[in-house]
């Protein structure tokens, strides 16, 4: 909202505390002879040092508490994706995806819990499926940004949705400079384990009209990345018993008690490597246009959009679970009851099944917020308002196309290398060809999830300019529609030649096919990857399957070609219990959300009350949401048919939110005391909300969402304490607390449909409360006391540690209770930084301990994530006022990424190299 913009000059929210912006350039604007002749040499320094100078200042008079990163010109943000910015704020954690910073946490929440805001409008979530509201920060170029603020205490005039916290992105305005401006920036990233150079280019020009009262921006992107990462991947360990089939009935079987002691010991599941390649390319558009005829009045309209498009090329090698009889004498035990090394054989009743699939197609992700609006003063009152519209687009244009062995001789999956990761040969078989294919799939799964919000909210601020103790009133109204879309498409043509046949069901229609002809379109169409596998990052072994059959789409229109048939997820469905369709019907669905919220809230300041100044906001914000939730019922009769009915189920709930926010200034300008308390909320993942009922006539069983589901909620409180020493250098130490409630859990209970009793699973909120308590410190401080040259010294670092108390969820395998899913309990950054008035350089290390992925994984296991760090350094070097020259590194020591169920079963090794980036910037 225009708020954003509004409150960040009347300096209400920043902190910049141990977050590399450091890679700022330092420029020094010599003054010209006769001024100097005139007064004394006035040197003004910009880039790191004045970044944070002038954060620091926004900070020391926030009322909220409130972290923020900035950036003085285009191409100088502390890092080149968003998402990897704010991993420098204290308190911040992400998730990545091919290296790339995606999904943002901030002090444990989950980044489905974070409300995200683009000059005030909301950023819509792209995640396929809409299964959470968690957005992607990969797309927004880091270019366009002016500010991003982490928002830790809430007031009354935020928008809710933020459990974790909000974070706004503000994008540079035609304002901001009164002189014409204008800015370009080329480079070239190269990805080591893409082994490719690709461009990135940005531009961004703005200037002021009619007697500098209009104002016009315009910022353009573009980028065209091979973004690579490779996982050697074990997905999900068993124990299995089969008494028919064990090592005392013959030497090989199906039980994993592979060394006969009595105990079952933990065997691979799915085994695999996973090469993910997508070819994205990045186009985005920021304009701004902003009338100020006068003082009292600004008008603007505002429009920042986003487009990726990944041309997806993945490359799969794996075994099914189910395949194979183990052979007992070859097969060894280690650490945990967990195997070591496992040899499996093919027999007639469980033939081993090696698969080579690759994930083709593409994933368009489109966003875009946009906003018209305006703030108008009448003497002590200040009017605004806005209408804002925002979208998010996903379209997953997945095609697959696998390529199967079933009765592979023999299979060996090692474990016993360093890195606990799977090294797999297979004897007599040669992976590299389509020697023994007998079975190939083409699938086309084309799937869209549609988020939009129209928005609209007006605001009223009464500023008196004679009480004693009331600074500030405002309130205000808003009208929010959220509308949440699914719509699935899926088909696969299956040719086969093997026994047995498996059959048409469901999506799948199956085509017999001589063996020959299903090698020689591997042969013919398919080729090998040119690049091994897992050539960056440390696998713990030497050796091993490093390259195998790469299908390409040649060999998916192959297998089309083959059938007789066509690709067409519009076609009649032959298969029985499909209505005649492709349509995936349970993920076709429509979810609204309508929102009417207000609030109040008061400013206050007590100068001479007290034995030091206070001053705060204090006030509440309510809100009503109406849910509906549309899509289809899947009936089974009593005679096995299976139709899907349509169906529209509401749901709803209100809210009040009350937040408090208190500054002590113990000592003005130097000791900074803190105090917030606040109630927040965000909502249910769409598909949660969504219908998609599923009944089973036989067992009396089913499941289905639920659009009765609550917000999750948590009361928040903040306690800090904040020293500033001098003009560039302060330390701060700030304790939290939040405790969350809602949590929404899988509960099975009697439900009566039609007539008929049935069990049902659906999502409902479980209110027993997670508590997370937690300390974050951090310091800045410039060594400008030292002599030349050393006086451009400076350092940033922070720290966070945090416990939590009361997550229900507990561990499979040891009955312990799970941390709190996202956490970690321990984070810090550090960034060592040098600058002059030519050159500026930086070196950063930012490490969280480890944390857990999911409660219930893979075989209700529950899924961590080791402690990850990662090392980036960055060097730039002014020629001359206009134009500086940089060299950036990300991920410089190629680590390794490394998820396990525990510590002997290590169940994903990713790595995904390092990321060098090189190139110009020039500034009018």
């Amino acid at each position: 909202m225009n708020n954003v913009r509004w409150r960040s000059h009347a300096s209400v929210a920043a902190l910049v505390m141990a977050m590399c912006s450091a890679s700022g350039i330092v420029q020094a604007q010599e003054v010209s002879a006769s001024t100097a002749a005139a007064e004394p040499e006035v040197v003004v320094v910009r880039g790191i040092r004045s970044s944070l100078r002038s954060s620091m200042n926004v900070k020391r008079d926030a009322v909220q508490v409130v972290d923020a990163i900035t950036a003085e010109d285009i191409g100088q943000f502390p890092d080149k994706n968003l998402g990897e910015a704010l991993q420098r704020v204290t308190g911040v954690q992400i998730s990545r995806q091919d290296g790339e910073g995606r999904g943002v946490s901030i002090r444990g929440g989950d980044p489905n819990q974070t409300r995200v805001e683009v000059n005030g409008s909301t950023a819509m979530s792209l995640t396929v499926g809409a299964g959470d509201r968690a957005v992607d920060f990969r797309d927004l170029p880091v270019e366009f940004i002016s500010r991003l603020e982490v928002v830790k205490s809430a007031t009354p005039d935020m928008s809710e949705g933020g459990v974790g916290g909000t974070v706004r992105i503000v994008t540079r305005r035609p304002f901001d400079s009164r002189k014409p401006f204008f800015a370009a920036s080329a480079q070239g990233v190269y990805s080591n384990i893409a082994e490719s150079w690709d461009p990135k280019l940005a531009i961004i020009g703005s200037r002021l009209f009619a007697g500098d009262t209009l104002g016009v921006l315009v910022s353009a992107t573009y980028e065209d990345r091979h973004l690579f990462s490779n996982n050697a991947r074990t997905t999900g360990w068993i124990r299995r018993t089969d008494a028919a089939r064990s090592r005392a009935t013959g030497a090989t079987g199906r039980d994993s008690d592979l060394n006969g002691d009595g105990v079952k010991d933990w065997i691979p599941e799915i085994p695999r490597l996973i090469m993910d390649r997508r070819d994205t390319k990045r186009a985005a558009l920021s304009s701004v246009v902003e009338w100020r005829p006068n003082d009292y009045l600004n008008l603007f309209a505002e429009l920042t959009y986003a487009r990726a498009k990944e041309e997806v090329y993945s490359q799969f090698l794996q075994l099914s679970g189910s395949s194979g009889e183990i052979d007992y004498a070859n097969s060894r035990v280690g650490a945990d009851n967990t195997a070591s090394h496992v040899e499996l054989v093919s027999t007639s009743a469980f033939p081993i099944d090696l698969t080579y699939r690759n994930i083709l197609g593409s994933l368009t992700r489109t966003q875009y917020t946009s906003a018209i609006g305006g703030k108008w003063t009448v003497g002590e009152w200040l009017f605004d308002g806005r209408v804002s519209y925002s979208k998010g687009d996903v379209h997953n244009d997945e095609i697959n196309s696998t390529a199967v062995v079933f009765g592979v001789p023999r299979a060996v999956i090692d474990y016993t290398g360093s890195q606990g990761s799977p090294q797999f040969s297979f004897p007599g078989l040669d992976v590299k060809t389509g020697q023994g294919v007998n079975q190939l799939d083409a699938v086309y799964n084309p799937r869209d999830n549609v988020a939009d919000e129209l928005a609209a909210r007006f605001n009223a601020t009464w500023t008196p300019s004679d009480s004693l103790w009331i600074t500030s009133v405002k309130f205000g109204v808003s009208r929010t529609e959220v509308s949440n879309e699914s719509l699935l498409y899926q088909r696969t043509i299956r040719l086969a030649n093997r026994t047995p046949m498996p059959t048409s069901s469901g999506a799948a229609v199956v085509y017999s096919v001589p063996a020959a002809t299903l090698q020689s379109i591997v042969n013919v169409n398919s080729r090998v990857n040119d690049i091994p596998f897992f050539k960056t990052g440390d696998l713990g072994y030497s050796g091993g399957v490093r390259q195998w059959v790469d299908n390409t789409y040649a060999t998916y229109w192959a297998t089309i070609a083959a059938s007789g048939t066509t690709m067409d997820v519009h076609a009649t469905n032959p298969n029985a219990n499909t209505m005649g369709s492709y349509q995936a019907f349970l993920d076709t669905w429509t979810v609204e959300e309508n929102t009417n919220a207000a609030y109040v809230q008061l400013g206050f300041r007590f100068d001479n009350d007290f034995p030091f100044p206070v001053d705060g906001v204090i006030g509440g914000r309510l809100i009503d949401t109406d849910t509906k939730s549309s899509g289809y019922n899947r009936v089974q009769g009593t005679g096995g048919a299976v139709t899907f009915v349509p169906g529209v189920r509401e749901g709803g709930y209100s809210e009040f939110l009350p937040s408090f926010n208190m500054r002590m200034k113990f000592v003005p300008n130097k000791w900074v005391g803190r105090f917030t308390a606040s109630k927040v909320m965000s909502r249910p993942a769409p598909s949660q909300l969504a219908l998609r009922r599923s009944t089973d006539i036989v067992g009396l069983t089913g499941s289905r969402g639920n659009p009765d589901l609550l917000p999750f909620s948590a009361a928040q409180f903040d306690l800090g304490l904040e020293h500033y020493l001098n003009a560039d250098s302060f330390w701060s130490v700030t304790l939290f607390r939040k405790d969350i409630s809602r949590f929404i859990v899988n509960q099975s209970s009697p439900e009566v449909i039609d007539g008929t009793t049935y069990n049902i699973t659906r999502p409902v909120n479980d209110n027993s409360p997670v508590k997370i308590t937690g300390v974050e410190a951090g310091i800045q401080y410039a060594f400008d006391f030292l002599p030349a040259p050393f006086n451009g010294l400076g350092i940033l670092a922070n720290v966070t540690v945090q416990e939590d108390k009361g997550y229900k969820g507990t561990n499979a395998i040891t009955g312990e209770a799970l941390p709190y899913p996202g956490l970690s309990k321990t984070s810090y950054n550090g960034s060592l930084y040098y600058e002059n008035d030519k050159l500026s350089a930086r070196l950063s290390y930012n490490w969280r301990d480890k944390w857990l992925i999911t409660p219930t994984g893979r075989g209700n296991l529950p899924e961590f994530n080791k402690a990850y760090g990662s090392l980036d350094a960055a060097f730039n070097y002014n020629v001359t006022p206009n134009w500086t020259v940089f060299v950036e590194g990300v991920n410089l020591t190629d680590e390794v990424r490394v998820e396990y169920n525990a510590d002997a079963r290590i169940i994903g090794n990713e790595t995904f190299g390092s990321r060098i980036f090189m190139g110009v910037r020039f500034k009018n």
